[in-house]
C-alpha cells in the first residue's frame, strides 16, 4: 500500500500557515483513519494516486493547496454501507480548519470540495471539476490497476450479496458512462476520458456476464 508521507502534509501546512505540534497530531489522526482494517480501496493508496494527479495540474497555488486539503479529508471517514461519509468527512475538515483559524471562505471552499465527491456533480464550478475529476481519476488508470480497483471495491462491500452487488455496481458505472463527459474539466477530460470509458465498459460487461469479482 502506498504511504503518503508526513513531510508532504507538513509542507502543505507550512504553505497554508498552519504550524505547530497539532499539525503532526492531525496527520497521525488521518493516517489511522485511512488505514482502518475494513478499507481496501479507500486507503492512502487512493489518496496518493489523487495527489499524484494533482501534482500535474497548473494553476492558482493557494486554490490547489486547498484542494489538496480537501483530498486529505474527503474519504477520511468511510463506512461502506453508510450514506453520510462525505458529510462526516467535511465536518472533520471543518474541525481541523477551525484549529487553523481558517477564514469562513476557506472553510466553505474545502467543505464544498469534499461534499461534491458524494454525487460527483460539478455544477459548472471549475474548482469542483478538478476535485471531482481527481477523485474519479482511478477510472482512467491502466487496465491492471483498474481491475485491482474493482476488486478492492468489491472487498469493501463484501457484505452485499453477489448478485445484488453486480447489479448495483453495473448501474453505478453505467451512470458515469451515460454522461456526456465523465470529466467536466476539459483539461482532465483530454487526459482521462478515453481510457476511463474503455475501463468502465469492460467492467460493466464483466459484471453483467455474472462473473464473480474477487
Amino acid at each position: 500500500m502506498n504511504h503518503v508521507s508526513k513531510s508532504r502534509w507538513l509542507e502543505l501546512m507550512e504553505f497554508l500557515g498552519c504550524t505547530g505540534p497539532r499539525m503532526e497530531f492531525w496527520y497521525d489522526r488521518l493516517e489511522r483513519m485511512w488505514s482502518e482494517k475494513h478499507r481496501s480501496y479507500h486507503t492512502f493508496q487512493h489518496l496518493d494516486e489523487c495527489l499524484e494527479e494533482l501534482d500535474e495540474i497548473e494553476g492558482d497555488e493557494e486554490k490547489l493547496a486547498l484542494i489538496e486539503v480537501a483530498l486529505w479529508f474527503h474519504d477520511a471517514i468511510h463506512r461502506p454501507l453508510a450514506d453520510d461519509n462525505e458529510e462526516q468527512s467535511a465536518a472533520l475538515a471543518r474541525e481541523f480548519l477551525a484549529e487553523c483559524d481558517a477564514t469562513p471562505s476557506v472553510v466553505e471552499f474545502v467543505s464544498d470540495m469534499i461534499l461534491a465527491t458524494k454525487k460527483h456533480e460539478c455544477g459548472g464550478d471549475p474548482d469542483v471539476e478538478i476535485m471531482v475529476g481527481l477523485d474519479l481519476s482511478i477510472f482512467a488508470r491502466d487496465a491492471k490497476r483498474f481491475d485491482l480497483y474493482e476488486k478492492q471495491i468489491r472487498e469493501e462491500y463484501s457484505a452485499v450479496p453477489e448478485e445484488e452487488y453486480r447489479n448495483k455496481r453495473a448501474a453505478i458505472l453505467q451512470g458515469f458512462l451515460n454522461r456526456k463527459a465523465i470529466y467536466a474539466s476539459a483539461m482532465l477530460r483530454d487526459v482521462y476520458e478515453e481510457q476511463a470509458r474503455l475501463n468502465l465498459a469492460w467492467s460493466i460487461k464483466r459484471l453483467e456476464s455474472g462473473e464473480k469479482i474477487s
